[in-house]
């Protein structure tokens, strides 16, 4: 009887003893995989030789849609663009190849149920040149519809009050020009004798019943 006691309590320390030594295996192989996993640190933010075709370049303007960062970069002379939005959407600028330069002033961005980023720059001649970005749910594209102002005012302004903006263009004359964000002409108010007598002035905004058809 004392001898399979003896048995017994020599299994039992057996069985202590491995588990023991695999409870330790399992802790130093935990312990070297995490010292073997590189930590998770951030990425740093795209330079500005990743987002322009070409150097020197910086960002000339900058706006926000919500938390959304939008920077407009230009190369030197602002003869030359990218727009970026976040973090990842980069979108060419064209209205460079018209001529058009940009500035400090260059940007404009609103929110809406349909975002919107004017781009605007003047032109040799004196005017105004512009190009309107869309944006829902993070996804973002050009509309490919330049817009001129020989008045030099290009901007944008909710006149419906539906939380979609459209586009105003000052021409000399001097009357306001309405267009929809996809490039639609909702008509012009009556012509003025000044441009600082438009409706709103100096933030362009007719009303909708200001606006006649054709212009």
């Amino acid at each position: 009887m004392r001898s399979r006691s003896a048995i017994v309590t020599i299994v039992v320390a057996v069985v202590v003893v491995l588990a023991a030594i695999g409870g330790a295996y399992v802790l130093r192989t935990k312990s070297a995989s995490s010292a073997s996993s590189p930590p998770n640190t951030p990425q740093p933010p795209p330079s500005a030789a990743s987002v322009c075709h070409a150097e020197p370049c910086s960002v000339v303007a900058t706006a926000a849609i919500g938390t959304t960062r939008i920077d407009l970069y230009a190369e030197a002379g602002g003869h030359s663009g990218r727009l970026k939005i976040g973090d990842e959407v980069v979108i060419d600028v064209t209205i460079t190849d018209r001529g058009a330069a940009l500035t400090g002033n260059s940007l404009q961005c609103v929110p809406g149920s349909l975002q919107a980023c004017l781009v605007r720059g003047e032109d040799p001649a004196g005017g105004t040149v512009g190009e309107v970005m869309v944006g829902r749910s993070g996804k973002w594209q050009t509309t490919e519809t330049p817009y001129y102002s020989d008045a030099g005012y290009l901007a944008l302004a909710d006149i419906n009050n539906d939380t979609t903006a459209e586009v105003i263009v000052a021409q000399k004359g001097y009357y306001a020009q309405v267009f929809t964000l996809d490039g639609t002409d909702k008509g012009c108010t009556r012509p003025v004798n000044r441009l600082n007598l438009l409706p709103g002035w100096p933030t362009v905004k007719p009303s909708p019943a200001q606006l006649h058809e054709p212009c």
